[in-house]
């Protein structure tokens, strides 16, 4: 079946200049030697070109054949088909997530329609501009490329609930990435009956970190800046709240005093961005009980603030407005480290990995992803607990 959609408001990115039809006939079979070859030479013409962005090169190193043939090992024991056509809707606040998805997707053998922002950054732009650039000047990979379509639209228009209505009876999977709001309303829109919706709403990640001596100092804060500096902190995996594990407060004080020395070196806050900042500084005595307002602390760094709270609720975690404000706890041991539900991803610096391993299959919490400082923003394709190879593809 295909499905044209050059009449409806509809923009094209890529492919570059052409028109809005999509074929479920053009698949794949899941990690075939044509996909891990153009993904391959995708990856290194995204390290050379795009090397003025470190998370394109990051994207690229992702890609490396050794890699794409290390993770099709992981599926070799039963046969695997595409799933069809996989219907995506990428987050606006996080730039270079979309291209995770799509790949994935792509991997998998998917005729893939990713649905991306209308306001999309400078790097984001730069990003596709690449993807274009890559496919016009390899035309030896044009089966590959025909599984991808980035597209965009105006969704809070009648016009694009129309679009995203296509699509959605048109996909035998929707890959939804947004706000809790963002994914209920799109799940309501009716799919095919044998379709399946893999769903990423808002999600909240910490850091745990135990400094032992000054020397651990730099690593810890080179660490922490890696995972919170990218898009504003407010990507899924970004800590908002960071555990003292038995650390010095002497050891403590010179952290945070370095963290801030380095982003303020590094980053700089929009007025708005200052007043969202300020707002939530200013409500979140308001979001704690009576008990543990009382232990609420700020402290301002310039662009970093530091908010010491005897412990966090999920009422404080969802009005988290990233902007580099860190909650911090202290505790005394790992099992003191409280999450709910919806929380992501958990880093950890400075602790002997024996001992986060052993709490990581002995906690009751509800941990999905548990990995060293600075890797908070590296993708898997097992995310938020969600394997997407096994769910974008099926089993002969």
């Amino acid at each position: 079946m295909i499905l044209n959609l050059e009449h409806l408001p509809i923009k094209v990115l890529l492919p570059k200049n052409k028109a809005a039809i999509f074929d479920d006939e053009h698949q794949l079979t899941p990690f075939n030697d044509e996909i891990i070859s153009a993904l391959s030479q995708l990856g290194l013409f995204l390290m050379k070109e795009g090397r003025r962005e470190p998370s394109i090169v990051a994207a690229g190193y992702w890609l490396r054949k050794k890699q794409l043939v290390i993770l099709k090992s992981q599926y070799s024991n039963k046969k695997r088909l595409a799933k069809g056509v996989a219907f995506h809707i990428a987050p606006g606040n996080v730039d270079t997530l979309f291209f995770y998805s799509l790949i994935i997707s792509v991997l998998c053998g998917n005729q893939t329609v990713l649905r991306i922002s209308n306001k999309l950054s400078d790097e984001t732009r730069f990003f596709i501009d690449l993807l274009v650039s890559f496919f016009e000047t390899h035309t030896d990979f044009l089966a590959v490329q025909s599984l991808m379509s980035i597209i965009q639209y105006d969704h809070s228009q009648e016009s694009g609930l129309e679009i995203t209505q296509q699509l959605s009876l048109f996909a035998d999977a929707r890959v939804i990435w947004g706000g809790d709001k963002a994914v209920k309303d799109i799940c309501k829109v009716p799919s095919k009956a044998t379709a399946c919706d893999i769903t990423f709403p808002d999600r909240y990640s910490v850091a745990i970190v135990q400094i032992s001596d000054e020397q651990q100092l730099e690593q810890a804060v080179n660490n922490l800046l890696t995972d919170i500096k990218p898009f504003n902190q407010q990507a899924c995996s970004s800590p908002k709240i960071l555990y003292w594990l038995k650390t010095a407060q002497e050891l403590q004080d010179k952290f945070w005093l370095l963290i801030a020395k380095k982003l303020d070196e590094q980053v700089v806050l929009e007025p708005t961005e200052l007043i969202s900042q300020l707002v939530y500084l200013q409500r979140i005595p308001l979001l704690l009980n009576e008990e543990n307002r009382a232990g609420v602390s700020v402290k301002k760094y310039g662009t970093l603030q530091q908010v010491d709270i005897k412990s966090p609720n999920l009422e404080i975690i969802k009005s988290h407005c990233g902007l580099w404000v860190l909650l911090s706890q202290q505790i005394d041991k790992l099992d003191e480290v409280k999450l709910f539900n919806h929380c992501q991803t958990v880093t950890v610096s400075g602790i002997d990995e024996s001992n986060w391993q052993e709490w990581q299959k002995s906690t009751k919490q509800p941990l999905k992803r548990i990995v060293l400082a600075g890797q908070a923003l590296s993708f898997s394709h097992v995310w938020d607990g969600v394997d997407l190879v096994k769910n974008l593809s099926d089993i002969c």
